[in-house]
C-alpha cells in the first residue's frame, strides 16, 4: 500500500475467501461417424461439423438444434420399400444418441471421425469424383432429336399421309464408328435397316439412316435421298413388251426385253443425271438424288409397269419449328415420297428438346440449360434478343445451330453454342508493326442488324498499307469510312486494330487479299492461340481461299455427351463398398508363382468357364451346364455373415471339400490379398471380367510374394473381387519401375492408379466382407481418431466425465486408454453387439471371450476396467424422420445417467425403477439372422448371467417399463470400484480435489498451508457425507505425511480415506410365521 502524503483515507481489499468450484455437471464426449458434407438442419448450407477440415475437432453443443446445425440430422437408411435397415453399418448411431441426450441436457462434446459414410453405400460400379465446377453434359438419355418420318402412301392406307416420330440410338463411343474415328459413320453392325442413329462423338451431332442395303447414310445427303424411291410402280412382276417406251426427264427409255430387270437395266443405262432404278419387292422403284422426276408414258411402257405419268419429287429434309408443318401431302404443291424427314426444332408435340446441363460445384447439382434451335447465329440473335440484336444476352445463354454448314441443301445435324461475352462483339489484331506488306488490301464485311435473321449486304473495304505501324490507323479508318450501322474500328494503346459490333451482333468477313490475316486476325483455337471471338464461317475452313471469318460472341460449347452424368477420376482416398457377391477372382500357387485358376499348364483349365460357382446351394453343374470337374470352386452364400465359405470339388470322391479360410501357411489354405484388377497393367483402369482373369497369369507389382507361400494355396484377389471396401490410391504404381511380380516387365505403359483393399483382414487371416468390411473401415477411422487426437486429451479446456462411442464395442479399449491418458476423469459407457442373441450360452461365451477375440467386438468382450460399464441389449426407438430404428444400449444409458444426475448425484446408481428408466426407447432386444429386431424382456436367469459377467442388463419390468437393471463396472477385482456409483464418485472427487488443491500451488509449504488445504478437504468430505456419498472419511495433512524430505522436494501430501456409500442391490426379507399371540409377547 502506498503511503499517504497528505491527510486522507486509503482502503484496500484483500480477498482471502476460497471455495471449491462446482463441477460443470454431466458432460459426455461422444465419438461419431457420419456422412461428409451433410446439409445443416435449416438447409442453408453445409453442416460445418461434417466437413473434412473439421474431422477430429471436438464441438461443444448445447441443444438439439445446435447439434443439427453442426452435424445435420442423424441419418438412418431404409431399403427400396422404405423398411429400416436395422444394424446398417452406415447408420449414424452416435449422432442420434447425442441428439437424444441433448433433449434432457444442455452440454455435450461431439467429435467426428475422418470418414464419409456416404462412400460406404453399396454400389456395383467403382465410384468416380464429381466433375469440375462448370462442366457441361449433353444428356443423350433424355434429349429428343426431333426426327419425324413421312409416310407418303395414300391416306386410305394405315399411317398414310402422316408423320411418325423416330427415336434414334445415340452413339457417344467412337469404337462404334467406322475406323473407330469420332468423325466416322456408324458401323454396319450397329442397328437394323430403317433405324436412325445420332452420332454425338464430336461437337457436330449428325443423324444417319440405315437404308435397305444396310448402309448408313447421313440424313439430307444425296445418298440419303437415293435411299428412298421417288416413284414406285404398282404392278408386281410385270411382263412388258419389248420396244415399248416411257420418258423420264425427257429421256426416252426403251424396253430391251420383257422382264422388269430389263427395264431397270435400261433406266440405269440411260445416264439420267441423279436418277437410278431398282426392283424392290418385284416392283419398279425409281430414285432421285434431288431432281424431280417427270415421267411420261411414251408408247405404253409406263402403263405396263403400273407407273402413272406425273411429276415425282425427291425425298426432302425440312428443318422448321412445329408451327411450320411441311407440305408433303399428295394434295400439296410439291408432295414428297415416304422417307422424307421433318426435323422439328421446337419441343412442342415431341419435337427436339436438348438436355444440356452444367455442374454446379456449390450445390453439387446439375443445372439445366435452355437450348433452343435456330438456323444460324443471326436467327438466334433475333429469337433471343429481338430488340437488342445481342447486346442484352448474358453469358449463360445457349442455342443449337441446325444444318451447321449453312448449305443450301440442308443436312440433319446440329451444334451447340454458348454466349461467351456480354455487350459488344470485339476482335483484336496482333500489334501492328511492319507485318502488313506495302500494298492495297481489300476485304468485304457484312453485319447483323436488330430483329433480322440475315446479314446485311457485304461492303468492300480497301486499305493501303505501307508496311509500318501506321497501317493500324489505315485499316481502322477505312472500316469506319465504309458506312456500317453497327461496326466500328479503333486502335488501342498497343497499336492493335480493334473491330467491334456495338450491338453484340455478328460480323462476317471475306479476307480477299489476306491483309487482315497479315494483321494477326486468325481464328480462335484456345486461350493461347488465335483471335478471341473470331471463327471460320460455317462451311469453310483453313483451306478455303480467300479466308472467310466471322466475329461472334457465340462459341461452340465444350461438353461431354453421354447417357450417364460425366465424372472425374476418383479422388485420392475415395472409398468404395463393392456390393457384388458373385465376382471372385481366385488364383493358384503353382510352386513358383501365382497363376490364373484356369492356367492351361499348372491350373485347372477345365474348371467352370465363368470362374468360381457362387450360390447358396451346392452346385451340380458348371456355369454352362457342363459336368463338374476336379478343381471346380464353389463359394457358398448361404451365410453372408461368414462369407466366404470356399469349397473345392474332388473329382475322385465326387464331393465338395471345404478350404480353410483361416489357414495361410499350408497348401489347403487361402490367402486374402490384392493381386490385380485386370489382365495387364495397361488395361487396369477398368475391371477385367472374372472369366478373362481366370485364364490370365498377370500380377500387379504389389501382389503378395509367391516365395512366401506353398504350392497349391489359393489367393483370393481382394482388389478385383467384390463384397469388400476398397480405397482409390492415385499413383499407387510407380510406372518408372519394373514389375518384379510379372517377369520384370516395364511398367511405363501401366495405368498408375489402383483400388486398394481398405477393409483389413480379420485377426485369423481370413478376409473381411459384407457389412463387416464396412464396419471394419468405420472402426479403423474411429480408432485412428481416438488414438491420435490431442484435442480430446486436453483435460483443462475440455472437461467431460462420460465417454461413449454408440454402436461400436470395438472402441471400448480405445476409450479406456483415452480415459487413462486423461487421468481417469470420465466413466466409459460401452455397448454390446446388436446381433448378440439373448440365450445364456451366447451371452456367457461373449462376455467371457470364449472365442479368444483380440479386441472387443462381436466375438468377445476383452476389456476390464474400473471406470467402464457395459450394457446389454440394444434398444428400439424412432429416428428424426419417424422411422423405427435399432440403436445401441448407450443411446439410452447416456440419457438415463443425465436424468439420474438431475434428480440426485453422480454417486447415486443410475439404475432401477427410480433413476434407471430408459426414456428414449420403447423396447430392448437384438437383431436376428434375418436382420429383424427381436424384442426380449430379460428373465432373471438371463440377468444373472449378464450380471455375473459384469454386463448390465436393460430390461422391461412390468409396471415400470424399460429400465437399466444393473450398475456393475468391468473391474478386474472385487472392490468398491466394481460398482458404477462408486466409480463415478471417485471421478467426481478426482476433479473436485484437483480444483481444491490447485490454488495452493506455490504457497509456502508450512503448517498454515497444510491446515488450510486440510480444512478445505474436510469441508468437501463433510458435504459428501451429508449428500449420502460417504459413510465416513479421514483427511491427513500434517507432519506425519509431509516429512522433511518431502518438503525439501517441494511436495505436499494430503491423504484421504473414504468409506463410499454402497447401493442396495440385493434385498433379503425372511418372513417368519408365529403362533397366535406369540408376537405380542415379544
Amino acid at each position: 500500500m502506498a503511503n499517504l502524503v497528505s491527510p486522507g483515507v486509503q482502503v484496500s481489499v484483500i480477498d482471502e475467501s476460497f471455495y471449491t468450484p462446482a463441477e460443470p455437471g454431466t458432460t459426455p464426449m461422444i465419438f461419431v461417424a457420419t456422412a461428409q458434407d451433410k446439409a445443416n438442419a435449416s438447409a442453408t448450407g453445409t453442416a460445418r461439423g461434417t466437413t473434412k477440415a473439421n474431422a477430429g475437432v471436438p464441438f461443444l453443443l448445447t441443444s438439439q438444434r445446435d447439434l443439427s446445425e453442426t452435424f445435420g440430422d442423424p441419418l438412418f437408411y431404409t431399403d427400396n420399400n422404405n423398411n429400416p435397415i436395422h444394424g446398417s453399418e452406415i447408420n449414424e448411431y452416435g449422432l442420434q444418441a447425442a441428439y437424444s441426450y441433448l433433449g434432457v441436457s444442455n452440454r455435450a462434446f461431439v467429435v467426428r471421425a475422418d470418414i464419409d459414410l456416404n462412400e460406404l453405400q453399396a454400389t456395383a460400379t467403382a465410384p468416380a469424383a464429381d466433375p469440375a465446377d462448370g462442366t457441361y453434359w449433353f444428356d443423350t438419355q433424355i434429349s429428343r432429336m426431333g426426327i419425324f418420318e413421312w409416310n407418303g402412301n395414300a391416306a386410305t392406307t394405315t399411317g398414310g399421309q402422316t408423320f411418325t416420330m423416330k427415336t434414334p440410338t445415340v452413339i457417344t463411343d467412337a469404337t462404334k464408328l467406322v475406323g473407330a474415328q469420332a468423325t466416322g459413320a456408324p458401323l454396319a453392325s450397329v442397328g437394323a435397316i430403317g433405324d436412325y442413329v445420332t452420332v454425338a462423338t464430336t461437337t457436330i451431332n449428325k443423324t444417319y439412316y440405315k437404308n435397305t442395303s444396310g448402309t448408313w447414310v447421313k440424313v439430307g445427303t444425296d445418298a440419303w435421298q437415293a435411299s428412298w424411291p421417288s416413284a414406285v410402280a404398282t404392278t408386281s412382276n410385270p411382263t412388258v413388251t419389248g420396244g415399248k417406251t416411257l420418258t423420264i426427264n425427257s429421256n426416252t427409255i426403251t424396253a430391251s426385253g420383257t422382264a422388269l430387270a430389263d427395264v431397270v437395266s435400261d433406266i440405269n443405262g440411260a445416264g439420267i443425271a441423279g436418277v437410278t432404278a431398282s426392283a424392290v419387292n418385284s416392283r419398279l422403284n425409281i430414285f432421285s438424288t434431288g431432281v424431280a422426276l417427270v415421267i411420261a408414258d411414251g408408247t405404253g411402257l409406263a402403263a405396263e409397269l403400273g407407273l402413272t405419268a406425273a411429276t415425282y419429287n425427291a425425298p426432302a429434309l425440312q428443318i422448321s419449328a412445329h408451327t411450320s408443318v411441311p407440305e408433303f401431302k399428295t394434295a400439296d404443291t410439291a408432295p414428297r415420297p415416304s422417307g422424307s424427314i421433318w426435323f422439328k426444332t421446337t419441343d412442342a408435340n415431341l419435337g427436339a428438346k436438348l438436355s444440356v446441363k452444367e455442374w454446379n460445384g456449390t450445390t453439387e447439382l446439375w443445372d439445366n440449360k435452355s437450348v433452343p434451335m435456330y438456323a444460324n447465329n443471326m436467327s438466334a440473335l433475333k429469337g433471343l434478343d429481338s430488340t437488342g440484336g445481342g447486346v442484352n444476352l448474358s453469358v449463360d445463354t445457349y442455342y443449337a445451330q441446325t444444318n451447321v454448314t449453312e448449305g443450301a441443301s440442308p443436312e440433319y445435324d446440329f451444334k451447340i453454342f454458348k454466349r461467351v461475352a456480354t455487350g459488344s462483339t470485339k476482335i483484336t489484331s496482333a500489334i501492328i508493326t511492319d507485318q502488313v506488306s506495302a500494298a492495297t488490301y481489300t476485304f468485304t464485311m457484312s453485319e447483323s442488324t436488330t430483329n433480322s435473321n440475315v446479314m446485311s449486304a457485304a461492303v468492300t473495304v480497301s486499305a493501303v498499307a505501307t508496311g509500318a505501324a501506321a497501317d493500324a490507323e489505315e485499316i481502322a479508318g477505312q472500316i469506319n469510312s465504309a458506312g456500317f450501322t453497327n461496326i466500328v474500328a479503333s486502335v488501342d494503346a498497343s497499336n492493335r486494330v480493334v473491330i467491334e459490333h456495338n450491338d453484340g451482333g455478328e460480323i462476317r468477313i471475306v479476307d480477299t487479299d489476306g491483309g487482315l490475316t497479315l494483321a494477326g486476325f486468325t481464328p480462335y483455337v484456345d486461350a493461347n492461340t488465335g483471335t478471341a471471338n473470331l471463327y471460320y464461317v460455317p462451311g469453310t475452313d483453313s483451306s478455303t481461299n480467300p479466308k472467310q471469318f466471322m466475329a461472334s460472341n457465340w462459341q461452340v460449347l465444350s461438353y461431354t455427351a453421354s447417357d450417364d452424368a460425366p465424372s472425374a477420376l476418383s479422388l485420392d482416398g475415395q472409398l468404395w463398398y463393392n456390393s457384388i457377391v458373385d465376382e471372385c477372382d481366385i488364383m493358384l500357387h503353382n510352386g513358383t508363382t501365382w497363376v490364373g485358376y484356369q492356367d492351361s499348364s499348372t491350373g485347372f483349365p477345365n474348371s467352370s468357364p465363368n470362374g468360381p460357382l457362387v450360390s447358396a446351394t451346392q452346385p451340380t453343374t458348371q456355369s454352362d451346364g457342363s459336368a463338374l470337374v476336379n478343381g471346380d470352386l464353389w463359394i457358398s452364400t448361404a451365410d453372408l455373415e461368414n462369407y466366404p465359405v470356399i469349397y473345392q470339388y474332388n473329382g475322385t470322391t465326387l464331393k465338395w471339400v471345404l478350404r480353410d479360410s483361416t489357414d495361410q501357411t499350408t497348401e489347403n489354405g487361402v490367402l486374402f490379398s490384392d493381386a490385380r484388377y485386370n489382365t495387364s497393367g495397361a488395361n487396369s483402369g477398368s475391371a477385367g471380367t472374372i472369366a478373362d482373369l481366370a485364364a490370365s497369369n498377370y500380377l500387379d507389382p504389389d501382389a503378395p510374394d509367391p516365395a512366401l507361400y506353398p504350392k497349391g494355396m489359393l489367393l483370393w484377389n481382394l482388389r478385383r473381387s467384390g463384397f469388400n471396401v476398397k480405397k482409390f490410391v492415385r499413383n499407387s504404381i510407380d510406372v518408372a519401375e519394373d514389375n518384379a511380380r510379372n517377369g520384370d516387365e516395364s511398367m511405363a505403359a501401366y495405368y498408375p492408379h489402383r483400388w486398394v483393399t481398405e477393409s483389413a483382414n480379420q485377426s485369423d487371416g481370413s478376409g473381411t466382407f459384407g457389412r463387416k468390411a464396412q464396419r471394419k473401415v468405420v472402426v479403423q477411422a474411429l480408432q485412428a481418431l481416438m488414438n491420435s487426437n490431442q484435442d480430446i486429451r486436453d483435460n483443462e479446456s475440455r472437461i467431460f466425465n462420460l465417454l461413449a462411442t454408440p454402436g461400436y464395442p470395438e472402441l471400448i479399449g480405445e476409450m479406456v486408454t483415452l480415459n487413462n491418458d486423461r487421468g481417469l476423469t470420465a466413466f466409459v459407457v460401452g455397448d454390446s453387439p446388436m446381433r448378440l442373441a439373448s440365450d445364456a450360452t451366447g451371452i456367457n461365451n461373449w462376455a467371457t471371450n470364449v472365442n479368444g477375440a483380440v479386441e472387443d467386438n462381436d466375438n468377445g468382450l476383452v476389456t476390464s476396467d474400473e471406470y467402464l460399464g457395459v450394457f446389454y441389449p440394444s434398444l428400439f426407438t424412432s429416428d428424426n424422420a419417424g422411422n423405427n430404428v435399432v440403436v445401441p444400449a448407450s443411446h439410452g444409458i447416456l440419457r438415463t445417467i443425465a436424468l439420474s444426475d438431475q434428480v440426485s448425484y453422480p454417486w447415486f446408481a443410475p439404475a432401477g425403477t427410480r433413476r434407471g428408466g430408459i426414456t428414449n426407447a420403447s423396447s430392448a432386444g437384438f437383431i436376428n439372422n434375418e436382420g429383424e429386431f427381436k424384442t426380449v424382456a430379460l428373465n432373471e436367469g438371463q440377468r444373472d448371467t449378464l450380471y455375473s459377467n459384469k454386463v448390465n442388463p436393460v430390461t422391461f419390468l412390468t409396471g415400470a417399463g424399460l429400465v437399466n437393471f444393473g450398475q456393475k463396472t468391468r473391474a478386474k477385482n472385487a472392490s468398491s470400484l466394481d460398482r458404477i456409483n462408486v466409480a463415478r464418485l471417485v471421478i467426481y472427487l478426482r476433479g473436485q480435489l484437483n480444483k481444491l488443491a490447485k490454488p495452493y500451488i506455490f504457497e509456502p509449504n508450512d503448517k498454515i498451508t497444510r491446515d488450510e488445504i486440510k480444512g478445505q478437504a474436510d469441508s468437501l468430505m463433510l458435504e459428501l457425507v451429508g449428500q449420502r456419498a460417504l459413510y465416513d472419511f479421514l483427511v491427513v495433512c500434517d507432519e506425519s505425511n509431509n516429512t522433511p524430505s518431502r518438503i525439501d522436494r517441494n511436495e505436499l501430501y494430503v491423504d484421504i480415506a473414504i468409506e463410499p456409500v454402497k447401493a442396495v442391490e440385493f434385498i433379503y426379507i425372511p418372513l417368519r410365521l408365529k403362533n397366535t399371540g406369540e408376537i405380542a409377547g415379544l
